[in-house]
This record gives C-alpha cells, sequence and structure tokens, in this order.
C-alpha cells in the first residue's frame, strides 16, 4: 500500500498560516514526521494562497530535509510546472495530482507529464461533471488510458481515483466506489488511488469509517491512499490489512513495527 502524506496541504488553515509565513522549520518538522511515520510520498499543495512562488518555496524546503518523492497537488498547470521545475533529480518520481478529462485541464497537464515521465493521478471526472455510475466512471478511465497509451505513457504510472462521494448523500457511493475499483485492477494495467476525506464528509466519527473504507478499498484491489501517516490508527488500519491480503510476507513488517510500539489497537 503506497501511503501519501496529507499534512502540507494549504486547504488546512493553520497548514496555509505556516506557508504563507514562510514558517521553514514547521514545514520541515512535518515533512520528517510523516516520512518518519511510513508515507512514501509527500503531497504538497499550494493552492490557497500565492501559489506559484508558495509551490516553489515548499519544494526546496522538504528537499532540504528529505528524498521521499513529492506528490505536486494542484489543479494549475502553471503550479505544477513550477513544482516540477524545483525538483532536484529524477523528475520521474514526482506524482503529479492530476490530470483529468477536463479539456482545458487536460490539454494543459497532459504535456508537463509527458514531458517529465512522472507518475500521474487521473480523475474519472470531464466536462460534465463526476458520472453517476460504474459504468461511466470506467467509460471515463478507458478514454483516459486509451490517451496516454497513444502517447506512449508508461500505463504502470498510471493512478486512476473513482471519486468516491460522500456517504452523507448516498448510502451506496461507498459501494460504488469498490466496484470501480475492482473493475478497473481487471480491465487495465493501471494503479488506484483515493482520498479518505470524502467518503465520511458530514457523518461523525469520521476517522472510524475512514479506517475501515481504506480496508476494504484495499482488499478490493485499491494500490494508494491519500492520508494523515500521523494518526496511528490509520497506519495500523494500513499495515493490519497489508499482512490479511498475504501482501507482509511471514508478517516481517507487522512483527517489526508490533515491537517497535508503533501499533495501535
Amino acid at each position: 500500500m503506497i501511503v501519501i502524506g496529507e499534512k502540507l496541504n494549504s486547504a488546512v488553515p493553520n497548514i496555509r498560516e505556516l506557508i504563507n509565513a514562510k514558517n521553514t522549520a514547521a514545514v520541515q518538522d512535518l515533512a520528517l514526521k510523516q516520512a518518519e511515520a511510513g508515507a512514501d510520498y509527500l503531497d504538497l499543495n499550494t493552492a490557497q494562497g500565492d501559489e506559484l512562488p508558495n509551490m516553489e518555496w515548499i519544494v526546496n524546503v522538504v528537499q532540504e530535509v528529505t528524498d521521499l518523492p513529492l506528490c505536486i497537488d494542484s489543479t494549475s498547470a502553471r503550479a505544477v510546472k513550477t513544482g516540477l521545475d524545483a525538483v532536484k533529480g529524477d523528475k520521474g518520481r514526482v506524482l503529479v495530482n492530476s490530470i483529468s478529462l477536463e479539456k482545458s485541464r487536460l490539454d494543459e497537464m497532459l504535456p508537463l507529464v509527458l514531458e517529465c515521465r512522472c507518475r500521474v493521478i487521473g480523475l474519472t471526472v470531464d466536462d460534465n461533471g463526476i458520472p453517476k455510475t460504474i459504468e461511466d466512471r470506467i467509460r471515463l478511465t478507458d478514454r483516459l488510458v486509451d490517451i496516454l497509451a497513444k502517447k506512449n505513457y508508461d500505463l504502470s504510472n498510471l493512478y486512476i481515483d473513482p471519486l468516491v462521494l460522500p456517504l452523507a448523500v448516498h448510502h451506496a457511493n461507498a459501494g460504488m466506489f469498490f466496484e470501480c475499483i475492482r473493475e478497473i485492477k481487471c480491465r487495465f494495467n493501471v494503479k488506484t488511488i483515493s482520498g479518505l476525506s470524502n467518503i465520511s464528509f458530514n457523518m461523525p466519527m469520521r476517522k472510524v469509517i475512514n479506517r475501515y473504507f481504506l480496508s476494504i478499498g484495499m482488499a478490493s484491489g485499491m494500490d494508494a491512499a491519500i492520508l494523515d501517516p500521523l494518526d496511528n490508527k490509520i497506519m495500523t488500519a494500513v499495515r493490519v490489512t497489508d499482512l490479511l491480503l498475504g501482501n507482509d510476507r511471514f508478517g516481517k513488517n507487522y512483527l517489526k513495527l508490533y515491537r517497535s510500539g508503533v501499533l495501535t489497537d
């Protein structure tokens, strides 16, 4: 399971304050803590503020303390390019969040992804919005895969996000997402991903919902998630689910974490 640390996102008010104040020490501390907690990528979002200079700044200061791959998170192609330009070393390690089949977004973002040959999250949304059915989300996945394949893009670097909608909107939304994941993994040579916050929006005990959503998603074939790696209970869910799915040979990772006292019941 690929863990993408979500803590450095300007949508969160206190993080926005740190970024806008150029609080290097606090930002680097959050980067290091996420890395130490087991994050595989660090998501960087500076949309709430002076996005371009803030993106360049945060990429630079995070790279000073960790060599974890970065997830450049923006709907703006200019911001993504700014982040990519600031990345030191192999830009192919970067995960771009994200492209979609919305024409303007695809036209602006796709050339950057192809130029750097980096990894990318693809959203099942077009100019008509998020589809209401599993079939239509699979259809959009097929279109996106076809576009990238014709550009000779390595599809093993594509992460499809079928865009789960809140349970508070409809009780079947989680089930629809899990079915989308299973169908995508069956039909296409791509990875799958989700953020955890949408499913529990406007519900009580959100973290409990997020944890079980994550475990069922992993069992359905979800390869990656954007989450808070500083939440010991969600990280315990990741490690235990990996164990149960047979992804942790002889339980070595589980036992190592148990001995270190990291696991939480």
